[in-house]
C-alpha cells in the first residue's frame, strides 16, 4: 500500500512539474519566433528565455 501511495505521489508531482513547464503565452511564442529569424552575431538576445511566463523580464 505504501508503494502505491508513493507512486502516485510522484507521479502527481512530476505531472504539476511538466505541465508548469509547458506553460507559455502567445506573445512570448511570437517574440522568441521573431528572436530566431534574427542575425544576432554578438548574441546579444541570448538571454530571450522561452519558458519564461512573462517575456518582459527578458533582458533588452
Amino acid at each position: 500500500m505504501a508503494t502505491q501511495t508513493w507512486l502516485w505521489t510522484s507521479l502527481t508531482v512530476a505531472l504539476t512539474f511538466i505541465l508548469t513547464l509547458v506553460n507559455g503565452n502567445s506573445e512570448g511564442d511570437a517574440l522568441f519566433t521573431l528572436r530566431k529569424s534574427l542575425s544576432d552575431p554578438d548574441n546579444v538576445l541570448q538571454s530571450w528565455d522561452p519558458t519564461l511566463v512573462n517575456p518582459c523580464t527578458w533582458f533588452h
